[in-house]
């Protein structure tokens, strides 16, 4: 085995065979500088690295601000707001969005038992004040004064059983009356508008039935390049029955609306639209297939009342 390895084996170079010069090299072309060595090719690179970072960051603030999507962000409370707004928020984004991925078997109608709620991880942490001066978790009369002080009116109270809500008993159960992304929740209170019962509940001007979305200039540009309001992630499209402050008029846009899309409520409805009111006054509308053409929007106001559309 020893004797074949010798065998397989490269002959060695012998020291007695000669060896050209450098001049004996055959002639070719020109050999080009020698490659930069590891620790030179490193700051080499990092120098072109932040020459493009450097490029990239002047270009980014000399390009103009994209339209932004109308779909809103879950909002965390800041961390200085009260304990009764923490716990508002929280029980909104668990009745509208979180039920599901919070592990509770949120009704078709809504509802949700609010000591089921009270006990996730989420509720335990908000430090409500107590009366020796420390903190404790919320409790089932915290939610009722978050209920009656609402407002919006956001949420709705009902007892009941263990079982259900309006059984005999006194298990208190909660729902938020509009605002939902979860598609199991499709039995709300909600008051179909119709052609003939649209003018019990909205206003008229000009000769049409109106309701108002708010949105800000950003998201107004994505829904011109759209060409249509959208549901964004939500069951519905929400609209209001008047101007924010305007008489009856609690809930339905955000305060910090800058336009006003003004809907035409009456051709809406006359070509299939659906539209409803829920129990807080609101106008929802899921469109068609989640989306109401432009072509039922009168005009578009800045907060001023400017027409800014079309």
């Amino acid at each position: 085995m020893a004797e074949s390895s010798r065998t397989d084996a490269a002959p060695a170079a012998s020291a007695d065979v000669p060896h050209p010069a450098p001049s004996a090299v055959p002639h070719g072309p020109a050999p080009g500088p020698a490659p930069p060595a590891p620790a030179e090719r490193s700051r080499e690179q990092a120098k072109q690295w932040k020459k493009e970072r450097k490029l990239q960051a002047q270009q980014k603030k000399q390009a103009p601000p994209a339209p932004t999507s109308e779909k809103p962000k879950a909002s965390r409370p800041p961390r200085d707001a009260s304990p009764m707004v923490q716990l508002s928020k929280a029980f909104a984004y668990m009745l509208r969005h979180g039920a599901e991925k919070e592990f509770l078997a949120i009704r078709p109608d809504g509802y949700l038992r609010v000591d089921a709620i009270l006990a996730r991880p989420k509720l335990q942490k908000i430090a409500m004040p107590a009366e020796d001066g420390a903190t404790r978790a919320p409790n089932a009369d915290d939610v009722c004064e978050m209920v009656r002080a609402s407002d919006k009116q956001r949420f709705a109270l009902a007892s009941g059983t263990a079982r259900a809500p309006g059984e005999p008993g006194d298990v208190l159960w909660v729902r938020a009356v509009q605002g939902h992304s979860l598609a199991s929740v499709t039995e709300l209170d909600l008051t179909p508008l119709t052609p003939e019962t649209v003018g019990d509940h909205l206003s008229e001007v000009d000769g049409y039935h109106y309701a108002i979305h708010g949105t800000t200039a950003p998201a107004w540009s994505a829904i011109v390049a759209s060409g249509a309001l959208k549901t964004m992630g939500r069951n519905h499209i929400h609209l209001a029955r008047g101007l924010p402050g305007a008489s009856g008029v609690i809930s339905g846009m955000r305060a910090t609306s800058t336009r006003l899309v003004w809907v035409d409520v009456d051709r809406a409805l006359a070509d299939g639209v659906p539209f409803w009111v829920s129990a807080n006054g609101v106008v929802l509308t899921s469109g068609r297939e989640g989306a109401l053409p432009l072509a039922y929007v009168r005009v578009v106001r800045d907060e001023q009342g400017g027409q800014v559309w079309p």
